[in-house]
């Protein structure tokens, strides 16, 4: 009898409703925890896979929040200094380098609303006193609707370093996340966002600077002084210089499809033309790019997110990173996951092998992992999407023109500044143990004049602790390095729209993107009008020369009825120059 009530209480809703109700009745929850205690990775034996599941089940969810924070003590030689006693995970990472507890929580997008659903897959490595120790927290939700926490991969010096779980674990909640935000950008002759320039009004906050920005102040060094500052500070100002907007024309670029001339960008080679072998002064050059949603995203980074792009890569790029082994024959070093371009780029793209060459893309795997995109050719136009969910799948999706071309690995992205209350990252307080809740920031104040001088973006360079000699403190940790490598790999290559999106999207949804388009990729500019042949921006005599020389010269824009090139389109495209733009 209450099961027949149950059913009719459910009936009427959509499916996912329907199993979150029905699961209910099964004895389902909101809040599930799997009990870690007395699990231990020894000091002194080998150090197999830690993995605890739950007894009790989660509900079906969009969206699910976690925290892993048990509480430990260690062991060995070293345990008691490293870990201490009785401390909560958080507090041992936190204490090992600044903002480490943010990699124990985190909030997931599941946009299927079913199981079984990833959480995160994170590697934790670090160096104490010359020893490596390394962790791989694996967590995620059974296809029968348990937690499972595990801690795989486990390397730590030998009889000097190990821990014991006292008591708690991972904490999961169902969660609804806010809908997914686009932003956009189209290399109008600046880095203004489509929101930014007025066209998406209502589109995603994201923005974007050149990362060596003289607002920013000054740039950290190169490799092998990653957290100093210079004696001699780095010039400041050079991406701008070593890089330039223009038009396709200008620049003798073909179209982008049917829609003709665009103004494009070309970006900076990431290394300094004066000073190419100077990883210090290559450090800077690229752009940052700052998410800037965590006004309302509960996460201090992002670990499910998509950047898209239209991009060409000149013959002459493609030749020296075919050419330049040195390099791993890196062309495009496109996202860089620090913060400040601290090491080579995470997500790139490749060219190699013997001429004409193979493009290949990969993102969080070693060169050789790489995935063959034969789509991508020199001189032309292609729109490469990355997808990367690294908490919903440990993995990303690559396609080019909307079409699916292979998987590769993935990474999270900073994103802990709030616009409206800037901190620096130094957030030490952590959930209380049995919740899944992360507290409110109480991150250092960022002082408003530091904050206003920076042009209201998180400076990539600054610290907490100061400006000069050694980086100390916290850092903003809200930015992605774009075109940027600290090695200088990479060549120059053009860029005619870019957009970020805090999901990660679905198939469909990016096979409809479909290739490059002049008006941009998600928010498009007005349809231009066909006898505005040249593309500037209204009719003019030149509108006719430029089109009878396109339609003597064969040029395909030049059939203008969509029927081949015939003495027709002639006729059609005078009558509607003089017919005038709607």
């Amino acid at each position: 009898m209450r099961q027949g009530g149950t059913m009719r209480a459910c009936a009427g809703m959509s499916a996912a409703a329907v199993l979150a109700c029905c699961g209910v009745a099964m004895g389902q929850s909101a809040t599930v925890t799997v009990d870690c205690t007395g699990a231990t990775i020894s000091a002194f034996s080998s150090t197999p896979d830690i993995v605890r599941t739950s007894t009790a089940t989660i509900l079906p969810a969009q969206g699910y929040r976690f925290s892993f924070n048990p509480i430990v003590t260690g062991s060995g030689t070293f345990g008691s200094t490293v870990v201490g006693t009785n401390e909560p995970l958080m507090t041992v990472l936190n204490n090992l380098f600044v903002g480490g507890q943010r990699t124990l929580m985190g909030a997931v997008r599941n946009p299927s609303g079913s199981h079984p659903s990833r959480l995160d897959y994170e590697v934790v490595a670090q160096t104490v006193s010359g020893f490596n120790i390394s962790l791989t927290f694996d967590q995620q939700i059974l296809a029968d609707g348990r937690a499972q926490a595990a801690i795989r991969n486990i390397v730590r010096p030998f009889l000097l370093i190990g821990l014991t779980v006292n008591s708690g674990g991972l904490v999961v909640s169902t969660w609804t996340p806010p809908p997914p935000v686009i932003s956009e950008w189209h290399f109008d002759g600046n880095l203004q966002s489509v929101k930014e320039s007025g066209l998406a009004p209502t589109s995603g906050p994201s923005k974007i600077r050149y990362l060596d920005d003289a607002a920013f102040g000054p740039l950290l060094g190169g490799v092998g002084s990653e957290g100093t500052y210079p004696a001699t500070p780095t010039p400041t100002g050079v991406t701008q210089a070593q890089s330039a907007f223009g038009t396709t024309t200008a620049f003798g670029l073909p179209a982008l499809g049917a829609t003709g001339v665009d103004t494009v960008y070309r970006t900076s080679p990431p290394r300094n033309a004066g000073a190419p072998t100077d990883s210090a002064k290559s450090r800077g050059l690229g752009l940052a790019l700052w998410p800037n949603t965590r006004d309302f995203w509960p996460d201090e980074r992002l670990g499910q997110w998509t950047i898209v792009a239209d991009i060409l890569i000149p013959q002459a790029s493609w030749d020296a990173a075919r050419a330049n082994a040195g390099a791993n024959n890196q062309c495009i070093p496109l996202v860089e996951t620090s913060q400040n371009n601290n090491s080579s780029a995470d997500a790139f793209v490749l060219v190699t092998g013997g001429a004409p060459g193979t493009a290949k893309v990969g993102a969080g795997v070693t060169y050789a992992g790489a995935t063959t995109a034969p789509a991508i050719q020199p001189g032309q136009w292609f729109r490469l999407a990355l997808v990367s969910n690294l908490y919903g799948a440990a993995g990303s999706r690559i396609f080019i023109n909307g079409t699916f071309v292979g998987t590769t690995g993935a990474d999270w992205v900073y994103n802990a500044v709030k616009s409206t209350d800037p901190r620096w990252g130094d957030n030490s307080a952590q959930p209380a143990t049995g919740s899944a809740v992360p507290p409110a920031s109480n991150g250092t104040v960022i002082p408003p004049a530091t904050w206003n001088g920076w042009g209201a973006f998180p400076s990539p360079w600054a610290y907490s602790g100061g400006s000069s000699g050694t980086a100390t403190g916290a850092p903003t940790a809200s930015t992605i390095g774009l075109f940027c490598d600290i090695n200088g790999w990479g060549e120059s290559v053009y860029v005619a729209n870019m957009m970020f999106t805090d999901e990660p999207m679905g198939d469909a949804a990016v096979t409809a993107l479909g290739g490059p388009n002049a008006r941009g990729i998600v928010y498009l500019r007005p349809a231009p009008c066909p006898a505005d042949y040249n593309m500037s921006g209204g009719l003019e005599v030149q509108d006719i020369f430029d089109f009878l020389n396109g339609w003597f010269a064969g040029d395909p824009r030049a059939d203008f009825n969509g029927g081949g090139l015939s003495v027709q389109d002639i006729f059609d495209f005078l009558n509607a120059w003089f017919a005038g733009c709607p």
